[in-house]
């Protein structure tokens, strides 16, 4: 289900996955919906000012928090929840605006309001007796993002460049 702003819910299709990325194309039923200003995040930097919205815990819908672009180009390996195997994601962007579990899939903004990042998921502390934020957060760059989208629109899946051999020991 996707909720926009005005309270308004659509149900949501998933279309295809993108597992190694973290990312999925879904397609809604809807009319008159503004889309978001999309910046070029090859061009974000290190200090600059990040907010991230989403809805923390799945119950603090709307919620904005401010940080900066703490680090580029950052590499996090995570345990898939479906498949159980690690999967590493590449080139993130790392901030340190508040990203709580439920914020996934929201906007990462630059201060003109443009998304810069898609919100993914948050170091945490592996000693904690329950999950919680170290302060370090996660984003895709916006224009892996849109990379990810043209393959899944035009291809179907996302293409990986290969050599087409196999090594043995």
């Amino acid at each position: 289900t996707v909720a926009v702003e005005n309270g308004k819910e659509y149900p949501a299709t998933v279309i295809q996955i993108a597992n190694d990325n973290d990312l999925a194309l879904i397609k809604i039923d809807a009319t008159g919906l503004s889309p978001a200003r999309i910046a070029d995040s090859s061009k974000i930097q290190v200090g600059e000012t990040a907010l991230a919205i989403g809805s923390p815990l799945g119950t603090y819908t709307e919620t904005v928090t401010r940080g900066i672009v703490s680090g580029l180009g950052r590499t996090v390996t995570v345990r898939d929840d479906v498949t159980g195997r690690p999967t590493t994601l590449k080139n993130l962007i790392q901030t340190d605006a508040a990203i709580n579990p439920g914020n996934s899939g929201g906007p990462l903004l630059n201060s003109h309001g443009e998304v810069i990042g898609i919100n993914t998921l948050i170091a945490t502390n592996p000693n904690a007796p329950v999950e919680q934020s170290a302060g370090i957060g996660f984003a895709i760059p916006i224009n892996t993002a849109k990379a990810v989208l043209n393959d899944l629109v035009t291809v179907g899946r996302v293409r990986r460049p290969a050599l087409g051999i196999t090594s043995l020991p």
